[in-house]
């Protein structure tokens, strides 16, 4: 599973107080808001800032916007922290945005508390979708993560976010794959799923031995399947058909599992599969030398074994 990452708030509420403009400090919905976050009154303190942030010279505030987006926040922590589409969290963003698409260049203390923020909820957005990622619920973890990424490009536009794209999408293969051994009757489109989500990481590292060899595996168990579920009365046209696609199946898998087995030569899945694929190909020199590798690989993890309990 995906881990998941935790952040401490930025600067308090308190602290920008001083910075809000005169004509929102005297707005009452406004310093009753305050009081209300003081008081640990989430309802009451959303109510007043809502209120407050229908006045023309409160609005017109970078400031005020900071400070509903934080008070959004603090009533999604108190009241919706286990609610993966929460409302309150998606309007802590929107204002917090706001906020930020407002200030002029020179508010870097405000701006990286704005920051801090929307880095909390990035956080919030990435642990849900780690932590939900099943065979029942991928839908709102993919939209929970995208978010994270979302965020996370806005507000640092320089980090290296491939690792935790990679690690997700690997993730949903695992998902996806699965659902497709799990229900026929969705196999074709789940099946472009998979796809797609491993294509994601082949994209953003052609050297992932487990994507490489998660999309031969992919192949190669499409291959199969046609080959267990073909009946011995099946019309010979209808059959020379299928073994047409197996052999094209087998050919799709055997560049993916190369490459995987070039990565990690000591895999034994791989030289199985390898085998597998070169004898559907009617290739059966390499697919004898692949099942002696595998068979060697055997012997050798036995001898080691052996060593092992010896000390």
């Amino acid at each position: 599973m995906i881990k998941r990452h935790t952040y401490l708030l930025g600067l308090t509420l308190w602290c920008v107080l001083a910075c809000i403009h005169a004509s929102a400090q005297q707005n009452p919905d406004f310093v009753a808001a305050f009081n209300y976050v003081n008081l640990k009154q989430a309802d009451s303190a959303r109510a007043r800032i809502d209120k407050a942030i229908k006045d023309s010279a409160v609005a017109k505030e970078a400031q005020s916007w900071y400070v509903r987006g934080f008070i959004y926040k603090y009533y999604y922590t108190s009241k919706e922290v286990n609610n993966q589409s929460s409302p309150a969290r998606a309007e802590a963003l929107r204002s917090l945005r706001k906020a930020l698409s407002m200030l002029p260049d020179t508010s870097k203390e405000l701006r990286g508390s704005i920051h801090a923020n929307m880095k909390f909820i990035a956080a919030k957005y990435h642990n849900d979708a780690a932590k939900s990622l099943d065979t029942s619920n991928y839908q709102l973890p993919i939209k929970n993560f995208e978010m994270y990424m979302e965020i996370m490009r806005q507000i640092e536009p320089n980090m290296n976010l491939k690792p935790a794209e990679i690690e997700f999408n690997l993730a949903l293969s695992t998902i996806y794959t699965s659902l497709y051994q799990a229900n026929s009757r969705t196999r074709s489109n789940i099946l472009e799923l998979d796809k797609q989500a491993l294509n994601k990481v082949l994209k953003l590292d052609p050297n992932s031995v487990t994507a490489n060899y998660n999309m031969g595996i992919l192949y190669y168990n499409q291959a199969v399947y046609l080959i267990n579920n073909s009946d011995f009365d099946t019309p010979l046209t209808s059959l020379n058909g299928i073994q047409d696609d197996q052999v094209l199946l087998f050919k799709k898998s055997l560049p993916f599992t190369e490459k995987a087995y070039e990565l990690d030569p000591k895999k034994a899945e791989t030289i199985q599969a390898l085998s597998g694929i070169y004898f559907g190909l009617n290739e059966y020199d390499k697919s004898k030398l692949f099942q002696e590798k595998l068979d060697e690989l055997k012997k050798e993890k036995i001898e080691q074994l052996k060593k092992d309990n010896q000390h």
